[in-house]
């Protein structure tokens, strides 16, 4: 049994290895001895990048009766996933399922295997799938509502008050800080930043803030705030995209920018992307007030309104950032999300309310 164990490999590199009945029957049985997994029967698979799986599985006669058949994996595989083990986002994930998402109260995929190697860098889930499930994963591009908002923004309150300050976030030591690693590693340097908002992602902004030293300066500038600033989990990445609904309300999918920092870096980057232009300057105040009542339904002490407004402002620069860098997601994304967070960020002067 022992040598067994040892054996299994919790994230292998090969897509195949991990779609085989061995694998998902050893990763089904966690400590104990593998499930007998006789057919893997695969329903959708997406990538390119980060492959998702959908699969509905077979159990031999030897597997306990009303075993849950649907499963979905995630995993980088090939090239040119393999490149982005480099980064560390699957580790981070796949820590956060085991370590984080038990603790928290919050409408998340049911995660059976969260397995890692440190070596390559690899993480693999395999989760309940959510769509069996009854759930419906939502896009970048479709309708948001304010209601749905107010859903979203409740489960980013019990992220962020499960883990407030410093005492909380010592259970969590591995969680970093990032914002002032983006800006040094500049993976998509300034000067390339600035020709890309020179295009076609820039062109309903004003040309102030379509420069790229100016934005690597601006999240800089955040960076430097935060380190004054109460910390707590934030999800890092929470555009529309990243969200699923159910019969209870909205979830949330995709932790691999799982940092620590401001409550406000997540909640400006989650309502100037995930609503529409118009509706973001309609609500935007309604929501933040009410994302400070459920930081205090949830047992935190909210920060007064006139700070946490300064914040949210200036926060918005945060979302514009990551945007104004991507570069492997459809054009129409990149095009909408630059318009909804830039616009965002003009119409509050976040630059200039952080001094660039």
């Amino acid at each position: 049994m022992a040598d067994r164990a040892e054996a299994f490999n919790p994230a292998p590199l090969l897509l195949d290895t991990v779609l085989s009945a061995a694998w998902l029957g050893r990763a089904l049985g966690g400590a104990g001895d593998p499930m007998d997994v006789r057919a893997v029967h695969i329903v959708d698979q997406f990538g390119p990048s980060c492959t998702k799986v959908r699969m509905e599985l077979e159990f031999g006669p030897s597997a306990p009766p009303g075993l849950h058949s649907a499963y979905c994996l995630k995993g980088f595989f090939g090239d040119p996933g393999i490149g982005y083990l480099k980064s560390g986002v699957q580790l981070t994930e796949s820590a956060f399922y085991r370590n984080c998402a038990p603790t928290l109260s919050m409408r998340l995929a049911e995660c059976v295997h969260a397995g890692s190697d440190e070596a390559t860098g690899a993480g693999v889930l395999l989760m309940k799938d959510l769509i069996t499930a009854g759930a419906r994963f939502l896009t970048a591009l479709e309708p948001y509502s304010a209601r749905q908002a107010e859903s979203s923004l409740d489960q980013l309150a019990r992220l962020h008050a499960a883990s407030w300050g410093d005492a909380a976030l010592a259970k969590w030591p591995w969680v970093r800080s990032k914002a002032k690693e983006l800006t040094r590693y500049q993976v998509v340097p300034a000067a390339r930043v600035t020709e890309l908002m020179r295009g076609e992602r820039g062109k309903p902004l004003p040309e102030a803030i379509r420069d790229g030293a100016r934005i690597y300066a601006a999240l800089g500038r955040i960076a430097e705030r935060d380190t004054t600033l109460p910390h707590c989990l934030i999800h890092g990445d929470a555009h529309a995209g990243n969200m699923f609904e159910n019969a209870d309300g909205c979830g949330i999918v995709d932790w691999q920018l799982l940092q620590r920092g401001h409550w406000s870096l997540d909640v400006a980057y989650h309502v100037a992307a995930a609503l529409t232009v118009e509706d973001r300057r309609t609500h935007e105040q309604d929501l933040l007030r009410l994302y400070l009542d459920r930081l205090a339904a949830h047992g935190v002490t909210p920060p007064a309104w006139d700070d946490a407004w300064d914040r949210y402002r200036e926060s918005l620069a945060y979302g514009m950032f990551l945007w104004a860098i991507t570069i492997r997601v459809d054009p129409p994304v990149i095009m909408e999300f630059n318009r909804r967070l830039g616009t965002a960020v003009a119409d509050h002067d976040s630059f200039g309310r952080l001094g660039v």
